[in-house]
């Protein structure tokens, strides 16, 4: 029992600050690791790709 009274609370103690640190890394502001992602393309490669669109031949799907 007496163990217990001593190493239960730094284990809390322990769960509470990783905790915490964790809280603070998912609502922190969102780092840059490198390549990421993106739904939308750069603003830059727009008239690019719309020139590519207009050259290419249409195509039509059989429905």
């Amino acid at each position: 029992m007496a163990l217990v009274a001593v190493l239960l609370p730094p284990v809390l103690l322990g769960a509470l600050l990783a905790l915490g640190w964790y809280e603070e890394l998912m609502l922190g502001p969102p780092r840059r690791r490198g390549r990421h992602l993106r739904l939308v393309p750069d603003p830059v490669d727009e008239p690019a790709l719309a020139a590519a669109a207009e050259a290419a031949p249409a195509r039509r799907h059989a429905a």
